[in-house]
């Protein structure tokens, strides 16, 4: 009988976890934004006991990924698939980073491009911020065909927003029956520009664009008059049919804001923004376009003018493409994005032996590439530096190896410092625990326990209990007891949410002997 008493016995595994990858790489190649295609890796382990993959992290949310068994049995395979749905027409970069039980960590890296169907917005792919504005406008006025004022006008009235005869003011909602200009005048209707009419001068084509037409009610054409777009706040001088008009600002109706977000997006890139018209209301219209995404009659409407004038408006077409966007009345620079995450914030590898060497993994998830990365070093010279990268591409991953050569049998923490003040602003600190000894883990009493800590359900994980367990403890690294349980041979996990991170110590008691191990929360 082994009776520990107040001498811990830190067990982080009972075996030295290690699992192969059937590929490093996903290369899903083209996929159109409008399906998606799945790749799968052979995940092994190679080792002679179980192990847990505790977390997957991926870092653009157009891959995502199943895991269907966690735990891998040993040299057991498990497959984890990877499906990639682009969002957008541009090429996608990521990575997929595992970690095991033990804190090891592997990469796969993600590639691919994402495609529009058809050709007519094929010259925007991978374009963003003023590339893709200039983009826009020259597709945008390639084939254009100018309907006039009136030709417009009776496309409007007789067709495009004529339903059964009937056509309805998008501001206040009322209805009338006609199908004509001079029908429209007999009931009191007209037609609203949404980019007001005087700020160009009433030009053509701007005069004539269906893109930013749309029948109104005189009364609410009126009211809106030229006022900028804007939330009313206070009481409105005029309301009608949820529309509202507050000082200088005029607020159409919600099942209107969307469809007029989109109409002055679409002006300010075909054209210019005239008079900085757009400049006080890019932030609300944007909100506009992102809380209220083209319903089927906006896409239904956008169809019926480009069989009259030969173009599109793009933000009915692919919403997404104001993400790619960062100012539309200006000149759009690209903007510098410095970033960097890791997987683990923290890591406890558990029992090492000298010379085993653990990947790190630090993924640039700026836009702009690493160069120079300072060496990686640690503060207290236990965790020994083998290799680091000076750089990554942006979407790729920079690693750190490090080993444990030469310690003596012990307990050692210590700190991984990765310079990055310069790419991404900041310097990265991962706290590392570990310990060294001279047999496995594995050997300690044939194997009987096995203790771990799911980051991710936030459960102690227990298996090969003996049959005659009864009891766990939970201890903090203060010598206080935080949980008490009464087990079976059948458990396999304990709930462990709310406590602090740090280091924890499980005591497992059967009827006769005690056995101990150390776990990391984070």
């Amino acid at each position: 009988m082994r009776n520990i008493g107040l001498l811990f016995i830190f067990l982080a595994a009972l075996a030295q976890a290690q699992v192969t990858l059937s590929l490093d790489q996903f290369d899903f190649g083209d996929v159109l934004t409008t399906t998606d295609k799945e790749l799968a890796v052979n995940v092994t382990n190679t080792s002679s006991a179980a192990v847990v993959i505790d977390e997957v992290t991926v870092y653009n949310t157009d891959f995502t990924y199943a895991v269907p068994n966690a735990t891998i049995a040993a040299g057991g395979t498990e497959k984890v698939r990877v499906t990639f749905k682009p969002r957008h027409n541009v090429a996608y970069n990521s990575e997929l980073i595992f970690v095991l039980n033990n804190g090891s960590q592997f990469r796969i890296d993600l590639i691919g491009n994402g495609k529009y169907e058809g050709t007519y917005y094929s010259s925007t792919f991978n374009k963003s911020y003023q590339d893709l504005k200039d983009e826009l406008k020259t597709i945008l006025a390639a084939g254009y065909t100018n309907l006039g004022y009136s030709g417009a006008r009776d496309k409007m009235y007789g067709d495009i927003d004529n339903v059964a005869g009937k056509v309805t003011c998008v501001y206040t909602g009322r209805e009338a029956t006609f199908n004509t200009r001079s029908g429209a005048n007999s009931v009191s209707f007209n037609c609203e520009h949404t980019w007001p009419q005087s700020l160009f001068n009433q030009n053509e084509p701007e005069r004539a664009d269906i893109h930013h037409l749309f029948p109104t009610d005189n009364n609410a054409n009126s009211r809106r008059g030229s006022y900028p777009f804007g939330e009313v706040t206070g009481t409105p001088s005029w309301t009608e049919g949820g529309s509202k008009l507050g000082g200088s600002t005029f607020e159409p109706r919600d099942q209107q804001k969307g469809a007029t977000a989109r109409a002055m997006l679409y002006f300010a890139i075909r054209y210019q923004d005239y008079s900085n018209f757009i400049d006080g209301q890019e932030a609300i219209l944007k909100q506009w376009h992102l809380d209220n995404q083209p319903s089927a009659w906006d896409v239904q409407r956008n169809e019926k003018i480009f069989g009259y004038q030969k173009n599109r408006n793009p933000f009915v077409d692919h919403p997404e493409f104001i993400e790619r966007i960062n100012i539309i009345g200006a000149t759009d620079t690209k903007p510098l994005i410095k970033e960097a995450n890791t997987a683990q914030s923290a890591i406890d590898y558990g029992l090492v032996r000298n010379n085993e060497r653990k990947n790190i993994y630090i993924v640039n998830t700026g836009n702009t590439d690493w160069s120079g990365v300072s060496a990686a070093t640690t503060s207290a010279a236990k965790l020994k530096i083998v290799s680091s990268a000076s750089s990554a591409a942006a979407g790729e991953a920079l690693l750190v190896v490090v080993d444990f050569l030469g310690l003596p049998n012990g307990d050692y923490t210590d700190n991984l410092i990765v310079n990055l003040n310069d790419e991404a602003g900041k310097i990265i600190t991962i706290p590392v625990a570990f310990s060294i000894g001279t047999a496995g883990l594995e050997d300690i009493d044939g194997n009987k326990v096995h203790v771990a800590y799911n980051a991710i359900s936030q459960k102690i994980l227990l298996t090969k209990l003996p049959e005659d367990a009864v009891q766990v403890e939970v201890w903090n690294s203060g010598g206080q007891q935080i949980l008490l349980n009464d087990i079976s041979s059948v458990l396999t996990d304990i709930p462990f949410h709310g406590h602090r991170q740090g280091l924890y110590f499980v005591v497992v008691k059967t009827k006769s002997e005690a056995y101990t191990a150390k776990i990391l929360v984070y």
